[in-house]
């Protein structure tokens, strides 16, 4: 490595650019994991990897310290596709109703729509948590929702309500329901009924939670109506 004029270590031009070389390089593979599950399951073997890219298995092990690296960049590429389905609709725009619908509609498509990433979060050696989706991503939706829940509390004058703890319960059985309902090979609802199910138990604990509080209002209530009571 070249020094400064004031002994102070340069950084090789050369370097930094075969570094992000290698970070686009892992990205690529990476993704290409992603389309190999989805395309063929959660079960997928490296060697497959290696040959949908077209490099020996050896080579590949190159840009991974291990099976297990891959497999965390892989999990953390499929949190990053579901938060961005999810964070556009914790907002709260629009009534109560729409903004539940919304949420649930948001996290049941997204599954319907990825099965096997959402499955490939809950296999094996790849488990975490309770199975299904991350503790983190869970967290930081819960505490997206109440923050925001707590905003409108506050407008409506109520103080003192377990907010964080009603909203983990929310999520925490919003996702349970979904991974049951995406594992069990004999479904007893449909995917609408699924969603009609989520709809009515979320607005049960939101309404049950304000009512507690001594609030009462209507689904049909727009939210920022309630924050300009």
């Amino acid at each position: 490595m070249a020094k400064g004029t004031g002994g102070e270590p340069q950084i090789d031009g050369r370097s930094t650019r075969w570094d992000e070389h290698k970070a686009q390089r892992q990205g690529e593979l990476v993704d290409a994991a992603v389309a190999l599950i989805e395309e063929e399951g959660v079960r997928f073997r490296v060697q497959r990897l290696a040959e949908r890219v077209g490099v020996p298995r050896s080579v590949l092990y190159r840009h991974f310290k291990d099976r297990a690296t891959l497999d965390e960049l892989i999990r953390r590429r499929v949190l990053e596709s579901f938060m961005r389905r999810m964070e556009p609709t914790l907002s709260f725009e629009g009534t109560i109703e729409e903004s539940v619908r919304r949420v649930v509609d948001a996290h049941v498509d997204w599954v319907t729509q990825h099965p096997r990433l959402y499955t490939y979060m809950g296999v094996g050696e790849h488990a975490m948590g309770d199975g299904s989706l991350v503790a983190d991503a869970k967290t930081t939706i819960a505490l997206m929702l109440s923050e925001r829940f707590g905003q409108v509390l506050a407008a409506l004058g109520v103080r003192d309500t377990p907010v964080r703890s009603v909203a983990v319960g929310i999520v925490g059985f919003v996702d349970t329901a979904v991974n049951q309902w995406v594992q069990d090979p004999r479904r007893e609802q449909s995917e609408q009924e699924l969603r009609a199910m989520i709809y009515r138990s979320v607005w049960a604990v939101l309404d049950a939670t304000l009512r507690d509080a001594g609030v009462a209002v209507s689904p049909q209530q727009r939210v920022s109506d309630l924050e300009g009571a």
